[in-house]
């Protein structure tokens, strides 16, 4: 829109169309390289690379962090409904019959200032999770938290978790090496359990022709770079780029 306004003014302000058409071009053209490369893949390829799934021996907690729990919909239409956090809540009923004896732990508030159902996040996941088996009783919830940061404080302070306690920690592979960051810093001695893969871990040049795909992937790499930095600015995570 910026180039746009700028190239349409008036040609007595020959720097503004110039800087106008430049900025349309670099759009066009940035679209299309969205249009027909794999860019999206390109970009969140590194961090679903970074932390692979490598369990200890001896687990004594699993952690999963809700994400996008839809708890309007949830409630107009009485069915439980999520996105990316579907895939965490099959990873995390995996790991809670590999492991028998390890405390459960749900992490996820709302992120909105104005949540629009009184319907918690929290609730979402609760029906999710007994519908795929996750054995309810054994499950803490923490229900405050409304980002990375605040799961892993706020998790600590219900779970208690003790140095020597190994836990695994499930969410999203491209979302984990901020996530591992945030828990490091925050004391758990925690290990990765990543899920909800989008790539195949392998850099390709092809054209593949799926804009709506590849943007959405675009998206959230460019959302976890910056909140990378963000958080590694800020103090809130272990390192810049978690291993």
């Amino acid at each position: 829109m910026l180039g746009g306004g700028l190239a349409l003014r008036s040609a007595s302000h020959p720097v503004f169309v110039k800087t106008g058409q430049i900025l349309c071009a670099v759009t066009v053209l940035s679209l299309a390289a969205i249009a027909v490369l794999p860019v999206g893949t390109w970009a969140l390829t590194p961090l679903e690379n970074r932390l692979a799934f490598n369990p200890p021996d001896q687990v004594d907690g699993v952690i999963v962090l809700g994400g996008d729990e839809n708890t309007e919909v949830s409630e107009a239409r009485g069915v439980p409904t999520a996105l990316d956090s579907m895939r965490r809540y099959v990873t995390f009923a995996e790991m809670a019959r590999r492991y028998p004896d390890a405390k459960l732990v749900f992490s996820g508030g709302s992120g909105l200032l104005h949540p629009r159902a009184p319907m918690e996040d929290s609730e979402v996941a609760r029906r999710i999770m007994t519908a795929i088996g996750v054995p309810m009783d054994r499950v803490i919830f923490e229900k405050t938290s409304r980002n990375t940061y605040e799961n892993a404080v706020f998790s600590a302070d219900i779970a208690r978790p003790e140095a020597a306690q190994k836990w695994l920690l499930v969410t999203s592979a491209w979302h984990m090496p901020r996530a591992i960051g945030c828990f490091r810093k925050a004391g758990w001695n925690i290990f990765p359990a990543p899920t909800g893969y989008f790539t195949t871990g392998k850099y390709r040049l092809h054209p593949l022709f799926q804009f709506e795909e590849q943007l959405h992937m675009l998206t959230l790499a460019e959302h976890e770079y910056v909140g990378l930095v963000a958080y590694w600015l800020m103090g809130r995570t272990s390192a810049l780029w978690p291993e």
